[in-house]
């Protein structure tokens, strides 16, 4: 944690506990059903997907906003269902995974963990973001992920922040309000510290 962190004790905990299941699911000794990372059903409108996607709705029935759904397709196997005006599914989209196995080797390889600076979360408990947006064409390529762990996810899609890739490293931008100039801020690469 930094002293940037404005999250009540509650939601500390809930986000505690999101990340003891989420390493379970990765590598804990679970059972075959349900002992993955996450595979979406989002189902979408076909008025919602003319209007560029203003909700979804997941399996169980609960609806999330694009920002919400887009955190968690990050690194998500995701089925998009579009629905129409009768509830009738008029396409089943195929299952895909968002970040192939070789790529997130090479960004763990990169930075170790989780990338955002001060922050020690193995790579373990990191999962991996993309910079552009997928649905906004950005591509699943090394130039344009970067590994963070939940607590820092979450704070890149709601927040201020922001992260780039220069020289082939990412660094990241802070809100004005904790630096006036927005100097970038960068995470001392694993291999090159001097223990």
């Amino acid at each position: 944690l930094t002293g940037e962190d404005e999250r009540s004790a509650a939601e500390r905990q809930a986000e505690a506990l999101a990340e003891v299941c989420g390493h379970m699911l990765d590598h804990g000794d679970l059972p075959h059903t349900g002992g993955g990372r996450p595979h979406l059903n989002v189902l979408v409108r076909l008025e919602d997907l003319e209007n560029r996607c203003r909700a979804a709705v997941l399996d169980f029935g609960g609806t999330v906003t694009p920002e919400s759904l887009r955190m968690l397709a990050c690194d998500a196997a995701v089925v998009p269902v579009v629905m129409g005006g009768k509830g009738q599914p008029l396409d089943v989209g195929r299952l895909t995974r968002t970040i192939p196995d070789g790529l997130r080797r090479a960004v763990v390889a990169r930075g170790g963990g989780c990338e955002f600076p001060g922050c020690g979360r193995p790579p373990s408990w990191s999962e991996v973001h993309h910079i552009v947006g997928w649905q906004e064409g950005g591509p699943t390529a090394l130039h344009n992920l970067a590994m963070l762990c939940r607590l820092h996810h979450r704070l890149l899609h709601h927040s201020e922040w922001i992260v780039r890739i220069r020289d082939g490293l990412p660094e990241f931008i802070p809100p004005a309000w904790i630096d006036p100039e927005r100097r970038p801020r960068r995470k001392p690469l694993p291999h090159l510290v001097v223990a």
